[in-house]
């Protein structure tokens, strides 16, 4: 676990009341009356989840195996990483193996844990599980009946490329890939591009 330097001042804020705002198949809304360090009250209002696993897929050292599929809130389609919510009590390693296995057909037979990101602190507990997956091989897709999406290679040159230019642009496969970029070959994850 990172250890933190110490800071100068303690802003945690401490739990008065809690709520129960909604309770649907995805969200569980929360409505808090919390104690500020000044001593005054105000109400926070978030969302409980119970984090998500998120994979980088490698077929080879340059190639990544993204998927391409339409996102309603938005009403857009997305370039991704493969991703899904943790069940309850589950490790996020089988989170990981599972989803891989149900959106892409894929299994690997090397998983690395990148990192651990939390991307929406300000309204939300969940927590992203980055894995790396590699010596990857098709077996068969598992998909929801409500799932549909397709998968790509892409190189992982282009892959970086289509970030900059936007193509890319949902957070979690932002972060990951640019994790990736940043600290892959460092580690000996992937091959040094010449690109």
């Amino acid at each position: 676990m990172t250890k933190f330097p110490e800071l100068p001042h303690d802003f945690t804020e401490h739990m008065v009341d809690s709520q129960q705002v909604f309770k649907g198949r995805l969200l569980d809304v929360r409505q808090d009356t919390v104690r500020l360090p000044d001593g005054q009250t105000t109400v926070r209002e978030y969302i409980v989840h119970n984090g998500a696993a998120a994979i980088i897929p490698m077929l080879d050292s340059e190639t990544v195996l993204l998927e391409y599929q339409y996102r309603y809130p938005n009403r857009q389609h997305y370039y991704e990483i493969p991703a899904g919510k943790l069940e309850p009590g589950e490790p996020p390693l089988e989170a990981a193996q599972r989803e891989l296995l149900e959106e892409t057909g894929y299994v690997a037979a090397h998983w690395e844990h990148l990192a651990t990101l939390h991307l929406c602190i300000a309204y939300s507990t969940e927590r992203i599980e980055y894995f790396l997956a590699r010596q990857m091989s098709f077996d068969a897709h598992r998909r929801d009946e409500e799932e549909f999406l397709e998968t790509l290679p892409v190189p992982l040159q282009q892959a970086y490329r289509w970030i900059e230019e936007g193509i890319i642009n949902d957070a979690k496969t932002v972060a990951g890939l640019l994790w990736l970029k940043t600290l892959g070959p460092r580690a000996g994850v992937i091959e040094a591009s010449t690109d």
